[in-house]
């Protein structure tokens, strides 16, 4: 892939819309007033509260100069980010029609599209993307969208080929994890979800997580011994969180384990009835 961006960073930018500070530098600007606009325009768009801001800048360089496809990419880039996909839908597209060679253009079309429930145009609109620059970042857009739709199996093999291609990608693990529990590819998903754990720096909600999940996958393969650690590891780090100790009542039953899962039920019904209003109040 002649174009991936090492270390994943296209899709950092992506993400923190430093796609429009990328394309800055590279261009040579016919009208200094829209450069100054833009430019305040990007600091603007990093924080919601000041993205009205970005906008009102952005339409002020357009006015300006409206044949500049980057500002109207930016435009959508922000709108997008503030949950407007009605408006940023058609300033992607003037954007395109002023320069139909850029891939992150596409990308970001497909998204919006995606956020719009028009998966089969957002799955066209990132294939397109994908042809300019076949960038993993992309192909892991596409699998979002796939996994939209319900098409569990598509996005497995989408996720595949990027985590061939960069084995140690934290979010192409985890989506693929998500995807082969629906597709019941027990193994898989504990293979993503071990890396992910031991590759956790700090144990934070999203490693709980990880953790619950593998419990999951363990029960369904009947690697029982294995999920009930996973439940007590996740008991030690939460103990005041419910879903591990749920899961431990499941994890006791499927073995057969009678007497445990027993038990185990008794500490989760401590949980729910510290969630019941006092006996006096519940029929009021």
């Amino acid at each position: 892939m002649p174009n991936q961006v090492p270390g994943w960073k296209l899709f950092v930018v992506m993400q923190a819309g430093g796609a429009m500070m990328a394309a800055q530098g590279n261009l040579a600007w016919a009208n200094p007033r829209a450069e100054q606009l833009f430019k305040q325009a990007l600091h603007e768009s990093i924080a919601p509260e000041t993205r009205h801001l970005a906008i009102k800048h952005l339409d002020e360089a357009i006015a300006l100069d409206p044949s500049r496809a980057l500002f109207w990419q930016s435009k959508a880039d922000v709108l997008q980010k503030s949950d407007d996909s009605e408006k940023a839908l058609p300033c992607i597209t003037k954007s395109i029609e002023l320069n139909n060679k850029v891939d992150y253009a596409f990308a970001l079309q497909a998204q919006i599209l995606n956020s719009m429930e028009r998966c089969d145009a957002a799955i066209a609109a990132i294939d397109h993307a994908i042809k300019l620059s076949p960038n993993p970042a992309y192909v892991i857009i596409k699998a979002q969208i796939f996994t939209k739709q319900g098409r569990f199996d598509l996005a497995e093999k989408e996720l595949d080929n990027v985590v061939k291609i960069s084995s140690v990608e934290p979010l192409a693990r985890s989506r693929r994890a998500n995807v082969a529990i629906h597709t019941k590819h027990w193994q898989k998903a504990i293979d993503d979800l071990t890396w992910l754990i031991d590759k956790a720096t700090v144990k934070n909600l999203v490693y709980y997580e990880n953790l619950l999940r593998r419990v999951q996958a363990y029960t369904e393969t009947k690697q029982f011994e294995k999920a009930i650690a996973d439940c007590k590891k996740g008991m030690a780090g939460q103990p005041e969180a419910r879903q591990f100790h749920a899961a431990l009542v499941k994890v006791y039953e499927a073995s057969g384990n009678t007497s445990e899962a027993k038990r185990a039920r008794q500490v989760l019904d401590t949980f729910d009835d510290d969630l019941q209003p006092p006996k006096s109040d519940r029929f009021k």
